[in-house]
């Protein structure tokens, strides 16, 4: 009985997750702060975490997912558009305008993926947020990589198969969180000069890495 309880509220979690974010993404503007509330749900502890906690996660962060959603917006669907473009029209195919938005879109998928871990775990203004959120990926290089692998087979199926794009919505904020937060704990650990596992006692300190690699106190 108990197993079958506990089968019923995963379903649940995924249906409702699933649901929030396929919402959001029809409706475009609302899909990033959706994605960095859920980041934030799927950071809480599996017993205790609420759906309440998707949308604290949005109120909390207001101010910097605004500023982070409009620049996903440029960075990310204007190449989006110009790749569309130009795989259903091939012979009016800019090579550098394409090369220019392939490395964009990258740069955009790359923050897509560490800027809310960025945000649910760290105080940080959006030069902060920018800065850190390049720095997350030398948390380590195998788990960055595997995300963005990811994360690249996500914008592929936008881009050629947007139909199958729902069957995702649960599994890839999931394990992108588990992957990108344990960079985040090894990254502030090298830098506060303490061991991951020490570190992650105290999970509720809200220091960051500044512009020049120091540690910054919230409380300080």
């Amino acid at each position: 009985m108990r197993g079958l309880l506990i089968f019923g509220e995963y379903v649940l979690e995924f249906l409702v997750v699933s649901l929030l974010l396929a919402l959001s993404a029809v409706l475009i503007l609302p899909f990033i702060p959706m994605v960095v509330g859920v980041i934030g749900f799927f950071k809480t502890d599996k017993n205790t975490r609420r759906f309440k906690d998707i949308f604290t996660t949005i109120g909390t962060n207001i101010v910097i997912i605004i500023l982070f959603t409009l620049f996903e917006l440029v960075i990310i669907i204007f190449p989006v558009l110009n790749i569309y473009f130009f795989n259903t029209h091939p012979e009016e195919t800019n090579y550098f305008v394409l090369a220019v938005c392939c490395i964009a879109l990258i740069v955009g998928i790359v923050y897509f993926i560490n800027g809310p871990i960025i945000i649910v775990n760290m105080k940080v203004k959006f030069g902060q947020l920018l800065y850190n959120g390049f720095m997350l990926i030398f948390g380590g290089l195998l788990r960055s990589l595997l995300a963005l692998i990811l994360a690249g087979g996500i914008v592929a199926l936008i881009i050629f198969y947007p139909y199958v794009l729902p069957l995702t919505l649960y599994a890839v904020p999931f394990i992108l969180s588990k992957l990108l937060t344990e960079n985040f704990y090894h990254l502030k650990a090298k830098a506060l000069k303490t061991s991951v596992y020490r570190l992650k006692q105290d999970i509720g300190k809200d220091d960051y890495l500044n512009e020049n690699g120091e540690i910054n106190h919230e409380d300080s």
